[in-house]
């Protein structure tokens, strides 16, 4: 028999050849060489009808629930609402300035603190000219300094100080 020049070419790289080589088209598949169970889903996808294959597994841990979310956070309160007394809250204050007009901090004051009204707004200004400070609102330190903070912003004075449970 004579070799090809496709078996000629295979023995001069140093691989081992066959005699006779098949032709490209006369390719066999050996189904007994596939896993067991490629065999299984190919015969339940075609005998279906369709082409569809078992679901994955899945992980039902996955699905476990979080525990819920808390909600909100201090809004603060106002000097006339009696809170838990925590601790940790602070007053929100209001110092009387040359500079401060009432409807100034009745315009800036409502923007700041959304819990203030106008009308209280202009209490507190009459309160800050007569005692010189006027309590705003009592919150945990954090959001007083950020009341604090806003209010230096929009031209107020301000200041926060602890708030003590002896005098209540």
């Amino acid at each position: 028999m004579a070799i090809s020049s496709r078996a000629a070419a295979c023995t001069a790289l140093g691989f081992p050849s066959t005699t006779a080589a098949a032709p490209p088209s006369s390719v066999s598949v050996n189904r007994r060489a596939q896993p067991r169970k490629a065999v299984a889903a190919v015969a339940r996808a075609t005998s279906a009808g369709g082409a569809v294959l078992d679901p994955p597994a899945f992980d039902q841990s996955q699905l476990d629930t979080l525990p819920p979310a808390q909600e909100g956070g201090d809004t603060g309160r106002l000097k006339d609402r009696k809170g838990t007394g925590s601790g940790d809250s602070y007053k929100v204050l209001l110092l009387d300035d040359p500079r401060h007009t009432e409807k100034h901090v009745e315009t800036a004051l409502p923007q700041v603190v959304p819990s203030v009204t106008a009308e209280a707004a202009r209490q507190l200004f009459h309160e800050s000219r007569q005692k010189g400070a006027a309590l705003v609102i009592v919150a945990v330190k954090e959001h007083a300094e950020f009341y604090a903070q806003m209010m230096v912003r929009h031209g107020l004075r301000s200041a926060i100080e602890p708030e003590s449970d002896m005098a209540s």
